[in-house]
């Protein structure tokens, strides 16, 4: 046994030195990782327990399995052949849209016992007259407290409780909006009594299926609902069939909640790959400076393994208290934030916390992988060199290269900044990588507000109307200027979306609003630009549409794209709609006005799009992510100036020895800051010109991904005001860290020139 070996390994003792010694850089790493793990943590928790929370109540409260909507209400023993049949259970469920005196719309049920059951979460159940049960969420939105009174169709009612209606967890007014609505549409529950009130004309006959068997598949599910909507379309006539798997409102949510757990857990690696980068790029620093060190120590006996060990410790060590206290803090106090976030955007029952160990994982032991798996990699290849190679401070395998020759015409001060940048092109690499990824994260927090402002503009801008009026049944007005106009819903047929069908006139007025093209008579179709871009159509190309129920198709030419942001729509005219769907002469949908038309019945009236639900998705968008954008942009920030202070840092320390020189021939701090921190300037600059475009473009590849999985479709937008915003960030930060440089420059003590071992 050697003498080494009899002795308490003094590597060891140099942890706590180095701790100290770098301790801005290991405290400016150890928050961020905290910060990170403790955010990404809080989330997983909330995600979890509400997604758990989400997918219990499907059984808890006895969700549907799909629901129809019948013209008119059937018979007492109409569903028993359809229940023996396909082994189901189907209860009354119906509703009628209200208008309250705020211009909201309240969905109004009976209270219900059987299916779709509702979580009371605050005050009562109605039980008197006049009682009324209201959505959480749409009371938040609305600051309606409990006891409050409400004004619906004239009549007061008397807010008793809140509720969440299992099957509304998401508030779509219409399965086929863009986005749900939680600020001016709610769902509610009366009395019996008071329901009965409603007017007959005003009813929707609604009914519910349970399937018998709870634990049939998927599969099973839709196979089933599709041979009931074929029996039913035999025997009743059909306004409405959903079964739960397309539905909106019920399963939004839970998709919603899935994607976001893989985009937060991305950000996560993606983040800790950056600091394990940090941490060797600045541990590789380390071993240059201490070559002659770690040459004495390889030739004392040290194995390549020890060595390693020493190195790596430290920043797992770190890591490793961070990753713990991260999750500490997100498991106590930011799991209630981050479910509130969820609260803020959907109507969910009563959760409860889910310790799940799959949170623990995720957040500690992949991260902390990765940083090993990293810093590994990079401190191994470093240690391969010799002993005599160290002493030496020979520190590449490779053969040394010619060093490059810069012209004369370049200055002494731009020449002397070339060399330091292409002597720490490893780190100025890893910096533009940082940047790039901050860059990515900041256009996201910054370009979501203009887009949907952008996006509500052009909605105003190229609205067809200012009124569009579907009606129940054809009838006549006495406003000259309302003009008909025929509206159908078809399917796409290889994507499954819905697309509205629009059949104009061709010398309608209103249709001028959107476009200068007129609409084609009998030989094609147009298209609005969102359904272009969201499935790749030309003009040219044939869309296959289809029939909801009936699977019946259609294929249309299309002869040009128009700007119609408010739908993925196609337009044609009135006359090539009634000849493609077998309607008479003078079959009409509605009307198109600018004015609202005071002589048509409401019971007449199926809706009415206003500006407002044209510009739906926008608000409610806002409302809910308002708060995350902010967050997106100043985590970006911070890593931002993260990686330009430990980086310039870094380059400040390899050069420790020449700055130490320059001081004594007589240059002041800000002429060697002009040497070293200017090199980095020209770095950061010319990383986030570079940088922007594409982090651009990686940020269209990811939106249109998340717009995929959404309903209709926002055309991309970078308001040319973001991407100064974003220069000017990351210059005033590099500003600030750069700042910070130039007092270390004055700390270089002049005699560490003196102190060359070589």
């Amino acid at each position: 046994m050697s003498i080494r070996k009899k002795v308490k390994n003094p590597l060891g003792k140099r942890l706590l030195r180095e701790l100290l010694h770098d301790f801005g850089k290991y405290t400016v790493v150890f928050t961020f990782i905290f910060a990170t793990i403790a955010m990404v943590s809080g989330f997983l928790v909330s995600d979890i327990s509400l997604k758990t929370t989400y997918d219990e109540s499907f059984e808890k409260y006895t969700v549907e399995d799909g629901h129809f909507t019948l013209l008119f209400p059937a018979a007492d023993d109409f569903f028993v052949p359809m229940e023996r049949l396909y082994k189901v259970k189907v209860y009354e469920n119906f509703y009628a849209d209200r208008e309250s005196d705020n211009g909201s719309t309240v969905r109004m049920y009976k209270m219900r016992s059987d299916v779709n059951r509702a979580d009371l979460l605050e005050g009562e159940f109605p039980s008197g007259i006049s009682d009324i049960a209201i959505d959480r969420l749409y009371a938040e939105n609305n600051d309606i407290s409990v006891g409050d009174s409400i004004v619906i169709e004239g009549r007061h009612f008397n807010v008793c409780g809140f509720v969440a209606l299992t099957d509304y967890s998401a508030l779509f007014k219409n399965n086929t909006d863009m986005m749900f609505d939680a600020k001016r549409f709610t769902v509610a529950l009366v009395t019996d009594n008071d329901f009965d009130a409603i007017p007959y004309s005003d009813l929707q006959y609604c009914y519910s299926w349970v399937n018998n068997d709870r634990t049939l598949s998927q599969n099973q599910c839709k196979a089933k609902a599709e041979d009931i909507m074929d029996w039913l379309a035999d025997r009743a006539i059909l306004t409405d069939f959903l079964k739960r798997s397309d539905n909106q409102a019920i399963n939004f949510t839970g998709t919603d909640m899935g994607s976001d757990k893989g985009m937060i857990i991305a950000l996560l690696y993606v983040v800790m790959g950056v600091m394990a980068f940090i941490f060797a790029v600045t541990t590789s620093n380390t071993i240059e400076q201490e070559a002659a060190v770690i040459g004495t120590l390889r030739a004392s006996g040290y194995t390549r393994g020890e060595l390693l060990r020493h190195y790596i410790a430290l920043p797992i060590v770190v890591s490793m208290i961070a990753a713990v206290l991260g999750n500490i803090l997100g498991y106590t106090v930011l799991k209630e934030y981050f479910a509130k976030l969820y609260l803020h955007s959907y109507s969910l029952t009563r959760y409860r916390t889910v310790w799940s160990s799959e949170a623990f994982w995720l957040t500690t032991a992949a991260p902390l992988a990765i940083l090993l798996a990293v810093n590994l990699i990079v401190i191994s290849r470093k240690l391969r060199l010799s002993p005599l190679q160290f002493l030496r401070r020979e520190l590449t395998q490779r053969t040394k290269k010619r060093v490059m020759h810069l012209t004369h015409k370049l200055s002494f001060l731009t020449r002397f900044r070339l060399r330091v940048i292409f002597q720490n092109i490893p780190s100025y690499i890893t910096l533009f990588v940082g940047i790039l990824f901050a860059n990515v994260l900041l256009l996201f927090g910054i370009m979501m507000s203009p887009l949907l402002e952008q996006f509500r503009t052009d909605v105003l801008d190229s609205k067809i109307a200012s009124y569009q009026y579907i009606l129940k049944a054809p009838v006549s007005t006495s406003d000259a200027k309302a003009e008909k106009y025929c509206l159908s819903e078809l399917i796409d047929k290889p994507s499954g979306e819905e697309i509205m069908i629009y059949g104009i006139s061709s010398s309608s007025k209103y249709f001028s609003n959107i476009t200068d093209l007129s609409v084609p008579s009998k030989d094609g179709v147009l298209i609005s630009e969102g359904y272009m871009e969201k499935y790749g159509i030309e003009p040219g190309d044939k869309v296959e549409l289809k029939e909801k129920y009936s699977g019946k198709t259609y294929s249309f030419q299309v002869k040009d794209v128009i700007h119609y942001p408010a739908a993925l729509a196609v337009f044609m005219s009135d006359e090539l709609f009634r000849d493609s769907f077998g309607k008479e002469e003078d079959y009409f949908t509605g009307y198109l006005s600018d004015r609202r038309l005071t002589d048509i019945k409401d019971e007449y009236i199926a809706s009415c799009i206003t500006e407002h639900d044209l510009v739906v998705i926008a608000d409610q968008l806002d409302d809910s992510m308002g708060l995350v954008f902010p967050i997106m942009g100043g985590f970006a920030i911070l890593l931002y100036m993260l990686m330009i202070y430990m980086l310039s840092k870094l380059i400040l320390e390899k050069n420790a020895q020449s700055i130490s020189m320059t001081k004594i021939l007589g240059y002041s701090g800000r002429e060697i800051g002009r040497l070293y921190i200017t090199s980095t300037a020209w770095v950061v600059i010319i990383s986030l010109f570079v940088t922007l475009p594409i982090a651009a473009v990686f940020m269209r590849w990811i939106y249109g991904q998340f717009m995929l999985e959404m309903h209709g479709w926002l055309t991309f937008f970078v308001a040319p005001s973001t991407y100064a915003k974003m220069l000017i960030i990351g210059i005033v930060s590099y500003f600030v860290i750069g700042s910070l440089q130039y007092l270390k420059i004055r700390h270089i003590p002049m005699e560490k020139a003196l102190k060359n071992n070589e």
